[in-house]
């Protein structure tokens, strides 16, 4: 599943993790416990609790935050640490949260995207940072298309 793309995202946020075995269910085979551990399925751990708390917090002061940048959070750690499954997991959980508090009006032609999964290479610049939430959200760039005609296009 693709979620560097808004319908690969708004499946990923809305499909329900796979729930794990409980003592009394019957044995799963080789391929359904395959298929379950290949799937998303994140441990609520101390440190996934604590990242969703700071998300939060960054969210609501970013919410009030009208003149300045918004306050933004630095997630580090050592490589497989499972820092980007924390931050999909915690997005998971503010786009299901935003939506419901806000759904989409009946019959609206576009839905709300309140959070967006891309992907940057080290060092990327501000023009391809625009052109991946362009193409995350399905609107054509081309090459000769300007930074600020790429971030109207976004925006709009």
């Amino acid at each position: 599943m693709c979620q560097t793309t808004w319908q690969g995202r708004q499946r990923f946020a809305t499909t329900e993790p796979p729930a794990p075995p409980q003592p009394d269910d019957p044995p799963r085979s080789r391929g359904e416990r395959l298929a379950y551990h290949s799937a998303f399925v994140t441990i609520r751990t101390p440190a996934i609790s604590q990242l969703a708390t700071q998300v939060r917090t960054m969210m609501i002061l970013g919410r009030h935050q009208q003149t300045t940048a918004r306050p933004s959070l630095i997630v580090t750690g050592p490589a497989a640490a499972g820092k980007t499954t924390a931050l999909l997991n915690v997005g998971r959980t503010c786009h299901l949260a935003h939506t419901r508090k806000k759904p989409a009006p009946p019959g609206s032609a576009h839905a709300a995207a309140p959070v967006a999964y891309v992907l940057l290479p080290p060092g990327a610049a501000a023009k391809t940072l625009i052109t991946e939430f362009a193409r995350y959200l399905g609107i054509p760039v081309t090459t000769r298309m300007t930074q600020t005609q790429i971030t109207d296009a976004v925006c709009h």
